[in-house]
C-alpha cells in the first residue's frame, strides 16, 4: 500500500486516485471533486489576501486572490484533513506520516516559489520575492490548520466527502 494514502482522509485518496486511474471514475466524481476544492479556496483566499498585506504590502484583488489560493487548497486542505484527523482520533504517529510531513514541507516550498513571483508590486510590477512568498506559504499553512478543523466538522455535519 501506499504510504501516503495509509488511513488517508477520503479527500486525500479520490484526489491521488483520480489522478492515477482516471478511467476508474466517472465525469461526476471528477467535477465533484473539483466543486469541493473551489468551494475550500475560498478560505485560502482570505488567508491569502490577509498574508499578502501584511507581508508585502500588497492588495490583492479578489480574483487575483482567488487564483493565487487555488493551489494552496489544493495542496494543503487534503494533507492537513489527514493530519487533523489523525489528531482528533488520537492516532497521529510520526512512523506512520513521516512521508505526509514531507510532503506538506515540499509543498509550503513550491507555493513559497509560486508566491514569490506570482504576486507582483502595484507600482513598479517587481515579483515580492522568495522569501516573502515562502513567508506567505508558511502564513498559509498555519492557517490550514483551523481551516482543516472546521471543514473535518463541515464534513461531517454534511457528509460532503
Amino acid at each position: 500500500m501506499n504510504p501516503l494514502l495509509f488511513k488517508a482522509h477520503p479527500l486525500l485518496y479520490l484526489t491521488v486516485d483520480l489522478l492515477n486511474r482516471p478511467s476508474a471514475h466517472s465525469v461526476d466524481d471528477f467535477s465533484k471533486l473539483i466543486l469541493i476544492y473551489l468551494a475550500i479556496a475560498l478560505l485560502w483566499m482570505a488567508a491569502l489576501r490577509l498574508a499578502v498585506r501584511r507581508v508585502a504590502g500588497v492588495r490583492l484583488t479578489p480574483l487575483h486572490a482567488y487564483g493565487l489560493a487555488v493551489p494552496a487548497a489544493m495542496c494543503y486542505a487534503p494533507l492537513m484533513l489527514t493530519v487533523s484527523n489523525d489528531i482528533l482520533a488520537h492516532a497521529f504517529r510520526l512512523e506512520e506520516r513521516y512521508i505526509l510531513i514531507f510532503v506538506i514541507v515540499v509543498a509550503t516550498q513550491m507555493l513559497g516559489a509560486v508566491y514569490g513571483f506570482g504576486v507582483r508590486f502595484e507600482r513598479s510590477r517587481r515579483s515580492i520575492g522568495l522569501r516573502a512568498g515562502l513567508v506567505v506559504s508558511l502564513f498559509l499553512l498555519l492557517a490550514s490548520v483551523p481551516f482543516s478543523f472546521l471543514l473535518l466538522g463541515i464534513n461531517a455535519l454534511f457528509r460532503v466527502v
